[in-house]
């Protein structure tokens, strides 16, 4: 019997490298979105920061450029949540194929699998055979020559 050859594992090659890619694309998303939030935390504590200096009258500060500042803050912040969403929305969607990439991978396994069992029940069955027939050849021979020698 010939060796034990899945037909379809050039597909299951790919289907894995599939998967790879979308776990590779799923830590991109994940590594954003963590950028992401870090930039607005940070934006967060500068924007407390300085309006504690404000309210201790931090000179050289007025409030037309306290309050110019803290609109354009508040601009970048809203952006910055915007961004999350959008990353957030991103991650989910690369989640999702990660889960189907794995779904694929999986189900060609399963299948791989079953064709190694069914081969090797095949092969179990073959094996029977070979060694029942062998027995008999050898049991034959015995007894021929135990006739031939007047036994």
């Amino acid at each position: 019997m010939k060796a034990f050859q899945f037909r379809l594992e050039q597909a299951l090659r790919w289907r894995a490298t599939q998967a790879d890619l979308a776990k590779a694309k799923v830590a991109a998303a994940a590594g954003r979105l963590s950028g992401l939030q870090g930039q607005l935390e940070s934006r967060r504590i500068q924007l407390t920061g300085d309006a504690r200096d404000v309210a201790t009258g931090a000179p050289g500060l007025s409030l037309e450029t306290w309050a110019a500042w803290l609109k354009r803050a508040r601009r970048e912040m809203t952006l910055i949540g915007q961004q999350i969403t959008e990353a957030e929305r991103n991650l989910g969607e690369q989640l999702r194929l990660l889960v189907e990439a794995n779904r694929k991978v999986r189900l060609l396994q399963k299948l791989k699998q079953s064709e190694r069992t069914l081969w090797n029940a095949e092969l179990d069955r073959e094996l029977d055979e070979f060694s029942g027939e062998a027995f008999l050849v050898r049991y034959n021979r015995e007894r021929s020559r135990a006739r031939s020698s007047g036994g």
